[in-house]
């Protein structure tokens, strides 16, 4: 099955808003697209909704729990390794927690724009940068 021919993969993403900072890793060098900015996520599994599947994700990759409050955005994207379906979903802390896992840490707003997030990210950075300035 080709690239073309491959149903997308859904993948939730956990976007963790809290007191102005946003969650962000930044990928293994081990990883698909290594040393680029990311939020938590990844697969969902088949019975599991994107919502579902954000904050099971920031749990087990942050070590963080969190609340999902919004679908924020989706967006399908082709990579040339893969075929994603990337639901963003707009999280809050569950409770006052301890700092995430390494290698999630806290970011500004103004650090977003500057970051080196895989390209099917752009446009929800640019809808973070343009929300928290409206």
């Amino acid at each position: 099955m080709t690239n073309e021919t491959k149903p997308p993969k859904r993948i939730g993403v956990a976007i963790v808003e809290h007191e102005g900072l946003y969650l962000v890793g930044v990928r293994l060098p081990t990883q698909t697209l290594a040393g680029k900015a990311e939020f938590p996520g990844g697969k969902c599994f088949p019975e599991e909704s994107s919502e579902e599947c954000a904050v099971r994700e920031c749990l087990e990759e942050t070590g963080l729990k969190v609340v999902a409050r919004q679908m924020l955005y989706q967006i399908e994207h082709r990579y040339s390794h893969d075929v994603v379906d990337l639901q963003f979903w707009l999280c809050e802390l569950a409770d006052d927690q301890p700092e995430p896992h390494t290698p999630f840490s806290w970011r500004s707003r103004d650090e977003l724009g500057k970051l080196d997030f895989p390209e099917a990210n752009a446009p929800v950075i640019k809808l973070l940068l343009e929300r928290e300035s409206a």
